[in-house]
């Protein structure tokens, strides 16, 4: 296993920009949304590729989603690829049902409520569209979006570095459907954002260099794992609920989801452990943190909030129970022991690559807000 943390001295030089192309017209962007307001949505996918296909998963009330659907299309008129999928369509939740995931849905028969069920959605249309090579997970609550740029430009020079490594420097070019693809890697390969600071909006100064109240608690019990499983000493993880992460798809379709706020700590869990069955295939699995340069803000949640996500990301760990070293044992034991949590085992839901389901771009297109055909920018006279 690869794991390492990454800074650039300087983000984006001309040399990049063929390979910039080819990665955001290859790449999904999956955005989490539920409560935000339209104006902070439609902040963040502005900051977003027009090329690229992105696919907003809501679970926001079922009576928005056409309010949103409109606002969306009235003013972001030349990203042609967006789609709109609701965490309670009827379709999505027949599929999993055909698939035998029932664990997945509620009483009512839709999918539950969950920040993992919705990404397990936007994995799986990003899959039926067939042709996305990689895949951006964002949330939707970004105050400044325009650090979106940076993570998506640190993004593509990692991930596009990994392929050009690709048959000893040389793209291994493939013909598809009447396209040249480029060969990814074959690794498993997850980037995950760190965030340079995480200033609270009207604070006097940019430069709050803490960790996030559920990443100063999460984050540690890595040391151990990675000492105990991989020999690695003195490896620091920051990003254990890095909401803002890229994976190759193969990647995407080869890891489970989990529920809930677990999912960010459950698949770095699920990677890891993908790793000790890799032991002797060199750099099988990479697993990058990119440092961003540019502060994160979004809405502060209360301690109530916070004390969950901690409590779902936590029982992650104890899906792993039968190989976790002894030491991480007894920091969870101590963790819930201060801080009086009641033990949550996430659910589990299978990898897409398990699933008898094949790539089908009109499954995908159903939830696509424009047609494929040319749009005019309409200016308005005030």
């Amino acid at each position: 296993m690869d794991i390492r943390t990454v800074h650039f001295s300087h983000l984006l030089e001309t040399s990049d920009l063929d390979n910039l192309n080819y990665f955001l017209s290859h790449t999904a962007f999956v955005i989490s949304h539920k409560s935000e307001s339209i104006e902070t949505l439609l902040g963040v996918l502005w900051y977003l590729p027009v090329n690229s296909p992105i696919i907003i998963v809501t679970n926001s009330p079922e009576r928005n989603k056409e309010d949103i659907a409109r606002d969306l299309r009235a003013h972001l008129v030349h990203h042609k690829k967006m789609y709109l999928v609701h965490q309670k369509d009827e379709t999505i939740a027949r599929l999993f049902k055909e698939c035998g995931i029932y664990s997945i849905l509620g009483s009512d028969g839709r999918v539950v409520d969950g920040k993992g069920e919705g990404m397990y959605i936007g994995t799986l249309c990003a899959y039926q569209l067939g042709y996305p090579q990689w895949i951006i997970f964002y949330d939707a609550d970004n105050f400044v979006p325009s650090a979106l740029l940076e993570y998506t430009l640190a993004m593509s020079r990692l991930f596009m570095s990994a392929t050009s490594k690709v048959r000893s420097s040389i793209y291994n070019i493939q013909i598809v459907d009447g396209r040249a693809e480029r060969e990814v890697s074959s690794c498993l390969h997850n980037v995950r954002i760190c965030w340079s600071s995480k200033p609270e909006l009207g604070s006097e100064t940019l430069d709050a260099k803490r960790p996030g109240r559920c990443t100063r608690i999460v984050s540690p019990l890595f040391s151990d794992l990675l000492k105990a499983w991989f020999g690695i000493r003195n490896h620091a993880i920051s990003s254990s609920n890095a909401g803002e992460q890229g994976m190759t798809i193969k990647t995407a379709i080869a890891l489970r989801f989990s529920s809930g706020f677990s999912i960010e700590t459950f698949q770095l869990l699920d990677l890891l452990f993908n790793a000790t069955k890799r032991k002797d295939q060199v750099g099988s699995v990479v697993i990058e943190e990119y440092l961003s340069q540019s502060p994160h803000f979004h809405e502060k949640k209360g301690d109530e909030h916070i004390k969950k996500m901690i409590a779902e990301s936590l029982g992650s760990f104890f899906l792993f129970e039968r190989i976790l070293p002894g030491g991480v044992k007894r920091q969870l034991r101590m963790v819930y022991n201060d801080l009086g949590l009641e033990l949550v085992y996430p659910v589990v839901y299978p990898p897409l690559q398990d699933l008898s389901i094949a790539s089908n771009s009109a499954f995908a297109d159903q939830y696509k807000l424009f047609e494929d055909v040319d749009h005019q920018v309409m200016s308005f006279a005030d």
